[in-house]
């Protein structure tokens, strides 16, 4: 079946419309057999969920569809390690990174062992004068503590030099990571990656976390059989931990399938019922007064714990996401949340520079490099992302200083970033470098910019890898206003939580009037939008005053017009207020 191509259609952004297809005949089945809507039978067709996975697919279950921990390599040998060395009582360490599923990981593992009665030291490099992944010298202070196991989460893989010099000192170190690896990997007593080239799971598309949710699962799971709890200890309720899971995998982008998508779906459980003492800080501080979303994890509490490492405040996230006392709680989400105000006037300012530097000649090529001198290390990151999500290509952002540049890039679907720049890496362009498919850390030379780029462009020639460019978009069906309510709503997120690689629906609303249109905040529009002048629905778009976007809103009041865009409800003082948030508008579709 071909899908609906509005060619003679007038989108006043001039993007194209496009339906999805599905399969009517099994939409139809599947609406009888689950006692669906229609429209929800239609949105699982086009996800081609298979109809043997719908029933799980609706309510799922840890106890069905967790993996078991041990099809991991090494995963069992660190279990077996970890209970020896609690019973030996051995001093234990957590090296992790400074993102967000970095505090998420080490904040998940130092809880456990705290409810284990346990306690452990971590270390959480700064980005500016350690930069990113284990060093000895942080290594050297945890040997001068006596230490007797090292964890790495989120970084560790490629940290061959710093794991020797761990082992030389009788150190044990266990790898928990989701990075891409060489072919060789460092001498640790155990690397539990899902990226592994001879892991077999098919688990790589996890975040840290959630490796390290798995690896807590697999130790709870052997202390419980070693009798660990019978008498003394009560067994923690892991459950607990999976607010932070959800947070770090929405945050490292990860795909929301599969497992990802079920640590996600409890972790907003959890939050419903109480978060960590500091998770709730931030809420507070965020000023998020309805229920916990994917987008509130994303673009709300990530950002602020994001801040503390981009402005040199890397411990601050965990911190917080571990700290017991909720008074010292909110002192940490208030610095984290003036750092993020911090963070985002430094942004914007190196946004507009970075954009105003790229010449047409860069912007055609398959991989976008921006450069400047001493840019704020902590935000380019940021400007990679936002970049790309401009021009719809995979980009790279260095910040040069005294000949040495510092990169982040960020990539899109079908463009592994992390494998391009391990290449680069063993050719002797980057000094030092890694990441996974859709985001990548490097440094090399300035003088070697420029060849980086044409050894990837190359890379990507070769390898006759199409850029995954599509402006058009695509609708999973066409609504009347009507259909805007909280009911239709709650069916939706039936299929949630949304993420990568389960986004939200989108749909075509025809022949609705704009009846008044108000601005509200910095640059964001309200409107009213009915079919019947005395119905109205409220119609958000964001951060569209001035665009093209906003200008036809503008331009249509009054008139009939058609919209594209997403479901949502806005809940506040018990009410729940339906809306559609805009994100094209166009003429009457008949």
């Amino acid at each position: 079946m071909q899908a609906n191509i509005f060619q003679d259609f007038n989108s006043y952004t001039d993007s194209k419309w496009q339906v999805k297809t599905f399969d009517e005949r099994q939409a139809e089945l599947i609406s009888q057999k689950f006692e669906v809507s229609n429209l929800i039978a239609k949105l699982f067709s086009i996800r081609n969920i298979s109809i043997d996975d719908i029933a799980s697919y609706l309510n799922p279950t840890l106890k069905d569809n967790m993996p078991d921990p041990n099809i991991l390599m090494d995963m069992e040998k660190a279990c077996e390690r970890i209970l020896v060395a609690l019973k030996n009582n051995e001093k234990i360490a957590i090296f992790g990174d400074y993102d967000v599923d970095g505090s998420t990981s080490t904040s998940c593992l130092i809880k456990y062992f705290n409810l284990l009665g346990v306690e452990v030291v971590y270390h959480i490099p700064d980005r500016f004068t350690e930069g990113y992944g284990p060093n000895k010298e942080a290594f050297q202070k945890f040997i001068d503590q006596n230490i007797n196991i090292i964890f790495t989460l989120d970084c560790g893989t490629l940290a061959y030099n710093e794991i020797k010099f761990a082992k030389d000192n009788n150190i044990d170190v266990i790898v928990i990571d989701h990075h891409q690896p060489e072919i060789n990997l460092p001498e640790a007593y155990a690397m539990i990656n899902p990226n592994r080239l001879d892991d077999t799971t098919n688990l790589g598309y996890l975040a840290a976390v959630g490796v390290t949710f798995m690896f807590i699962v697999g130790l709870n799971r052997k202390l419980r059989e070693s009798k660990w709890f019978d008498n003394i200890l009560k067994e923690p309720n892991i459950i607990s931990l999976l607010d932070m899971v959800s947070l770090g995998t929405i945050c490292d982008v990860v795909p929301l399938v599969g497992i990802n998508r079920l640590l996600v779906q409890k972790g907003l459980e959890v939050f419903s019922k109480k978060p960590n003492i500091g998770l709730t800080a931030l809420i507070d501080k965020a000023n998020i007064n309805n229920k916990i979303s994917t987008y509130d994890l994303g673009f709300k509490l990530g950002p602020r714990i994001n801040a503390g490492g981009r402005l040199g405040k890397s411990k601050h996230g965990t911190e917080l996401l571990t700290c017991e006392d909720e008074a010292k709680a909110a002192d940490i989400a208030t610095e984290l949340d003036n750092f993020n105000k911090e963070r985002q006037t430094i942004e914007a300012h190196i946004l507009k520079t970075a954009i105003d530097s790229l010449t047409s000649e860069q912007i055609d090529k398959k991989i976008i490099f921006a450069y400047g001198q001493d840019w704020h290390e902590g935000v380019i990151g940021i400007i990679a992302s936002r970049i790309k999500q401009k021009f719809k290509k995979p980009c790279i952002v260095f910040s040069a200083k005294n000949g040495i540049a510092k990169g982040s890039g960020r990539s899109i679907k079908g463009i592994d970033l992390g494998n391009l720049i391990i290449a680069a890496t063993q050719k002797g362009i980057v000094t030092q470098g890694g990441g996974h498919a859709m985001a990548a850390g490097l440094t090399l030379d300035e003088d070697k910019i420029l060849l980086l780029q044409d050894f990837i462009e190359d890379r990507l020639d070769s390898n006759s890898i199409a850029l995954d460019i599509d402006d058009t978009n695509h609708a999973d069906s066409i609504i009347n206003i009507t259909a805007v309510n909280s009911e239709l709503y709650d069916d939706i997120n039936k299929l949630g939580p949304f993420g990568s690689n389960n986004e939200e629906p989108n749909f075509i609303i025809k022949s609705t009037k704009i009846t008044f249109i108000k601005e509200f905040g910095d640059n964001h529009i309200r409107c009213g939008l009915s079919s019947d002048i005395d119905k109205n629905v409220e119609g958000i778009t964001f951060r569209s005053k001035n665009t093209p976007l906003g200008d036809a809103i503008m331009n249509n009041k009054g008139k009939l017009v058609s919209l594209y865009g997403k479901i949502k409800v806005n809940e506040w003082g018990g009410r729940r207020i339906p809306q559609f948030h805009i994100e094209d508008i166009g003429a009457e579709i008949k």
